[in-house]
């Protein structure tokens, strides 16, 4: 009677691969490529042949039976997974308000702190859009209010211009005072016009600002640079009233904090 060799007629569980076992065909194993453990059958005699590599199989001698899933290497919440050097890492969850940050495809990711340099802390605009008329003072006070500084010792940038009519008298100096302390850095205006038509001032700067932070009281006034009782114009924001080509004119401080 003729003999018909069928070979294995059921598969043979070899149990975790071995690199110094040696494997026939229809052997299955179970091997752990970096963090992920999965079962292979051996489609081909074999010593020293790794089933898989970095989830490749290794298609010459191994063929996969089941994939396996990575086991995850999280802990806690607002964990994050990244591939490290061979598996899968845990990232903790960072300090609030930080961002990740990549350092190439040569080092794992990190947390990093948001640089706020240069970056605008706050911004306001301070409006005085009333009519006065003007008698001769030593200070005169254009627009005031207050700006909330928001860092230590940031810069504090400021322009500032104003409309008058009328005739003025005497050389006038325009002051900027920031919570009392006078920031006449960069600026000053100055008037001397005797004539019945509509003119401006103007005045900008920039300093650094307190070393506590919170409200500071903010002055833009005029000041007579001979210390005399002087003014800039008869009439502070002219309007139809005073000529009727005119709107009603307003005078402002622009206040931007930023953190150089």
């Amino acid at each position: 009677m003729a003999t018909v060799n069928l070979g294995k007629i059921k598969l043979k569980w070899r149990g975790t691969w071995s690199s110094g076992g040696t494997y026939a065909i229809d052997d299955v194993v179970e091997y752990t490529d970096g963090s992920v453990t999965s079962s292979y059958i051996a489609i081909a005699a074999s010593s020293n042949q790794a089933p898989s590599a970095s989830g490749v199989e290794n298609s010459s001698y191994w063929n996969f039976v089941s994939k396996g899933q990575a086991t995850t290497p999280t802990t806690t919440r607002g964990d994050l997974i990244f591939r490290g050097a061979s598996a899968d890492q845990r990232l903790p969850a960072g300090t609030s308000g930080y961002f990740l940050k990549t350092l190439g495809s040569s080092a794992d990711p990190v947390w990093a702190e948001v640089s706020t340099s240069g970056k605008v802390l706050g911004i306001t605009e301070l409006v005085n859009n009333t009519r006065t008329s003007r008698s001769n003072t030593s200070n005169y006070n254009i627009v005031t209010g207050s700006y909330t500084q928001v860092k230590a010792s940031s810069k504090i940038f400021w322009w500032a211009q104003c409309w008058w009519r009328g005739n003025a008298s005497g050389e006038i100096r325009y002051q900027f005072l920031y919570d009392g302390s006078e920031k006449n850095v960069g600026q000053s205006g100055y008037h001397y016009s005797n004539h019945s038509h509509r003119f401006g001032g103007h005045g900008n700067g920039m300093f650094t600002g307190d070393s506590s932070t919170g409200s500071k009281s903010i002055v833009w006034r005029e000041n007579p640079a001979d210390g005399g009782n002087n003014r800039s114009g008869s009439v502070h924001n002219p309007n139809s009233g005073d000529d009727s080509r005119l709107s009603q004119h307003a005078s402002n401080i622009i206040i931007m904090e930023v953190d150089i």
